[in-house]
């Protein structure tokens, strides 16, 4: 088949589209990267369709205008701008569409543009009005009802598709909220001091609620103020304007009653007790939820914002849910502070008793010494039986008031201030000798490997003392006859230093591991085989920790038992 066809033109024609499309592909490229607005993509896609219709137009002339096949195209078109578009502007692109092409006909009709006929399917005399008229309304009803049955399916398409976007989007909100409140949960319960607690509701209320800064009053006994627990954001001046009076703030005492109550606009509101602070510090917007417990309020969390807001009722269960997770929390926090108070209030109870009680056995002891010397008188033997029993109970009781003294005073002070530079080797061979004699009574081998020679840590001497020398003593009274005790000292790469003091002794039942290091908690199998006040390890654990130490114990019921202490080197 030969077809007189204008190939320059129609190369030239495809190469400047190409050329057009390429130049529109790139601007969009730009307009992603400096993330533009959707006007100006909305512009782009418009100039991209226009000149699309140019260049069709173009083509429909040289193949032949109203008979030319490439007249199909014009029908896609309009569909593509059917399902890309608003309904206005699809409307009016095939509005262009057939408006182009009625000029194209005119012009061709009249003579101001030559008509190029070229073989095809149908012909349609371009000089005869009746047959140009019908195949222009043909033409118009063609891309008329193709663009409104495409834009009814692209419309029902995109109303489908923005619902799923809107689910998906809520969904992931949602998810994300459940993640911050886990997050929420295990870091406030991971934590029993409540300046932490406080701090972390606080701060993930107002990442997640995107607010300005956030506060958390707790009630006061009698119930009628709230007074400021831990505020983020705020200013100085915004939080020393005082405690909330419930009766004079509406918002909070509805708060108070279980659910979260909202001030979209503080300007319009007279719900808020300090309504001028509010709007100096630039707040206009404030949701607030309570913090129960038990189902009882005992306080209230505050979001605020920066702009007028109306909260979702998502994003209120959000803050009624971390409020209540934070309400928990901070109960918990406060019961442990109690407990803190209480522990303090029995160790300076217990250290008191021990220092009133240090005297009177001291001169007790030292009368039992007069008469077990016969100085007073001799003795009888079963009288000097007595007396001996006495003299050994006195020096337990004598042991025990030491331990406690020492518990008490490490328990009271921080080790700044005497720090010296300590030998650990000195330190071992004394609390060694120390022991040499009940060891050597027993047959319990006791030997000292220390591998670095100098290893120094930077300690109280007197604290060293107190540490390794329970451990030995410990050793070596549950050590039977005939056993080892050894202690072993290494320097580490990161130049701390840990020291090892390892027995063939009784050692400790599993169950027994946990509470090892409680005061007055003494093993089972211990108790049987020594009388003790379990006083000895307590301190051990408390000048480790002082010096910022880590003990470890690995044991075996019936072969022996190994503490691992690590110190910072000095």
């Amino acid at each position: 088949l030969h077809l007189d066809l204008p190939v320059r033109e129609l190369v030239a024609s495809g190469l400047f589209l190409a050329l057009m499309n390429e130049g529109f592909r790139r601007t969009v490229k730009r307009l992603r990267a400096c993330g533009a607005s959707a006007r100006s993509f909305r512009f782009c896609a418009t100039a991209q369709f226009l000149t699309d219709w140019c260049v069709l137009l173009v083509l429909v002339h040289l193949t032949g205008g109203l008979s030319s096949p490439i007249l199909a195209f014009f029908v896609f078109h309009a569909i593509i701008a059917a399902i890309l578009l608003p309904p206005v502007g699809s409307y009016l692109h095939a509005a262009a569409g057939v408006f182009l092409v009625c000029v194209l006909a005119a012009l061709e009709g009249i003579g101001l543009i030559q008509n190029r006929p070229v073989p095809s399917l149908w012909h349609v005399p371009h000089d005869e009005a009746v047959p140009v008229a019908t195949a222009l309304i043909a033409f118009a009803t063609l891309i008329g009802g193709a663009n409104h049955l495409a834009g009814s399916i692209a419309r029902r398409l995109w109303a489908r598709t923005r619902e799923a976007m809107e689910l998906k989007e809520k969904f992931a909100a949602e998810a994300a909220r459940l993640r911050t409140l886990q997050e929420v949960a295990s870091a406030v319960n991971s934590t029993l001091k409540l300046e932490d607690v406080l701090a972390r509701v606080l701060d993930s209320a107002t990442k997640m609620l995107r607010g300005k800064a956030a506060s958390i009053r707790l009630l006061s006994d009698e119930r009628t103020t709230l007074r400021l627990a831990a505020a983020t954001g705020l200013s100085q001046a915004y939080l020393s304007k005082g405690d909330v009076e419930v009766e004079k703030s509406p918002l909070d005492m509805a708060a108070l009653e279980g659910w979260a109550v909202q001030i979209p606009d503080v300007e319009a509101s007279e719900a808020l007790q300090y309504r001028e602070e509010a709007l100096r510090e630039g707040i206009r917007a404030i949701i607030c939820a309570p913090l129960l417990v038990r189902g009882r309020a005992t306080g209230v969390l505050r979001l605020y914002c920066v702009h007028p807001r109306t909260f979702t009722k998502e994003e209120q269960t959000f803050l009624v849910a971390i409020a209540s997770i934070g309400a928990t929390a901070i109960e918990n926090a406060r019961a442990y502070q109690r407990l803190e108070q209480l522990e303090s209030a029995k160790s300076r109870f217990v250290y008191q008793v021990a220092h009133e009680l240090k005297a009177p056995v001291a001169a007790v002891r030292q009368m039992l010494s007069v008469l077990d010397s016969g100085l007073a008188g001799d003795l009888a033997l079963p009288q000097r039986d007595l007396v001996g029993r006495c003299i050994r109970r006195a020096a337990e009781l004598q042991a025990t008031i030491d331990d406690l003294l020492a518990l008490g005073s490490l328990k009271q002070r921080l080790p700044e201030g005497k720090l010296v530079p300590v030998l650990l080797r000195e330190v071992l061979e004394k609390v060694m000798e120390r022991v040499s004699t009940e060891a050597a009574e027993k047959g319990v081998e006791v030997r000292l490997k220390c591998s670095t020679p100098g290893l120094v840590v930077k300690a109280d001497p007197g604290d060293m003392r107190t540490l390794f020398g329970n451990l030995l003593e410990n050793a070596v009274k549950y050590t039977p006859p005939g056993g080892k005790v050894e202690f072993t000292a290494t320097q580490e790469a990161d130049r701390s230093v840990t020291i090892r003091c390892s027995d063939t002794g009784i050692g400790i039942p599993e169950e027994a591991l946990p509470h090892l290091f409680e005061e007055f908690y003494r093993a089972p199998n211990a108790k049987q085989a020594h009388p003790g006040n379990g006083l000895g390890l307590a301190l051990v654990k408390r000048v480790v920790d002082l010096y910022k130490g880590d003990i470890a114990v690995e044991s075996k019921v019936g072969e022996g038992s190994t503490f691992t202490v690590r110190l910072p080197g000095g």
